[in-house]
């Protein structure tokens, strides 16, 4: 590596990316892993309390998977934790995300889970009390049985927890990738100092950090305003000592995807939350009004689509709910879509005054 001083030119943002020249498939982070520039979150999945068994069921669900598969989307984020009211029937997130990948050959997912990082977490899933690294191992390898495979693609910490270190989650981490039970490792709800210990612990196993998944929308960018999605993308500085008298300064590139939920803000940033706008929500009516206008400069683009486009024009990668064929075919159709810098700024000038 070469000396050289620090220039704010050589940092790298998504903002010197045109969103037009993005591409259907991304990297995650700095593996070989290509991934849609949009995914799918499984939250509501196998949840009784979101309505599966209700509003809507498995049939429901598998037709949505083929044609998210049909359509280019083949990231499917999961947790050990979602739906798992039904793990005893076979029907938590974990588990239909497994049987539909068996019966739906179009593509193949990318599967994302997650560790849950409480200590009794067994009261929801099964196994024992989560004390020590061992028990991150004994949590994958029960995820695989759900999902009916032998290695995930993407293996995250659902979110830091005082009992479990840093340094011992990473530790476990990294055990996972060498014993062959995941491809990629990444973190959610991390922040930047978090999330930047977590990737310089693994880069001293010669681990990549894969991706920070956090919530981040429209009109909650902490992510953007706290720096955080800059440290996924921009180089910082590295000082290496070889001797007393003998530093080098280089630069090293994080490359971390940042993985963004809630990317539609709970349903206020979606068509029906134009339809319902009443005395108290008459804020972010001029925003919803503006993401309409956008949408219909872009082929007839749904607030919705414009609120996700939003997202993959940061540089991030939407993971929105989907629970049925239209909404599977409208975040399909995004694959083929992008907005301009330009509207970019429009739409968060607007909802700065949210």
């Amino acid at each position: 590596m070469s000396a050289m001083s620090f220039s704010p030119t050589l940092l790298v943002t998504t903002a010197s990316v045109s969103p037009a020249q993005a591409s259907k498939y991304v990297p995650l982070g700095r593996t070989s892993l290509q991934v849609s520039r949009i995914g799918v979150g499984t939250l509501q999945w196998g949840d009784p309390g979101s309505g599966f068994g209700t509003s809507y069921g498995e049939p429901e669900l598998s037709i949505a998977f083929q044609e998210l598969l049909k359509g280019g989307i083949n990231f499917i984020d999961t947790a050990e934790v979602y739906g798992y009211q039904g793990i005893k029937n076979g029907t938590s997130s974990e588990q239909l995300i497994g049987k539909f990948a068996k019966e739906h050959t179009e593509g193949a997912p990318i599967i994302a889970t997650k560790f849950f990082t409480i200590p009794w977490t067994n009261f929801l899933v099964g196994g024992g009390l989560r004390i020590g690294r061992k028990s991150l191992l004994d949590a994958l390898r029960a995820s695989l049985k759900r999902l009916g495979r032998k290695r995930v693609d993407l293996y995250q910490i659902h979110f830091p927890f005082p009992t479990l270190s840093n340094a011992a989650l990473m530790e476990s981490l990294k055990e996972a990738v060498e014993l062959g039970l995941t491809t990629a490792v990444g973190v959610s709800n991390y922040s930047k100092k978090q999330m930047e210990e977590a990737d310089d612990l693994l880069a001293s196993y010669g681990v990549p950090l894969a991706s920070n998944q956090v919530c981040f929308n429209l009109l909650q960018r902490d992510p953007d305003k706290n720096g955080l999605l800059t440290s996924c993308k921009m180089y910082h500085i590295v000082s290496l000592f070889i001797a007393e008298s003998s530093r080098i300064v280089a630069y090293k590139e994080r490359n971390i995807s940042l993985i963004a939920y809630s990317p539609l803000c709970s349903g206020r940033l979606t068509d029906k939350a134009l339809l319902k706008i009443d005395s108290k929500s008459a804020k972010i009516k001029p925003l919803l009004e503006l993401m309409q206008k956008i949408g219909a400069n872009h082929e007839g683009m749904s607030i919705t689509q414009v609120a996700l486009s939003y997202l993959i024009a940061k540089g991030a990668i939407p993971i929105p709910g989907c629970k049925n064929e239209y909404q599977a075919k409208s975040h399909c159709e995004l694959m083929d879509q992008s907005l301009t810098m330009e509207e970019v700024q429009m739409l968060e000038e607007a909802a700065s005054y949210i």
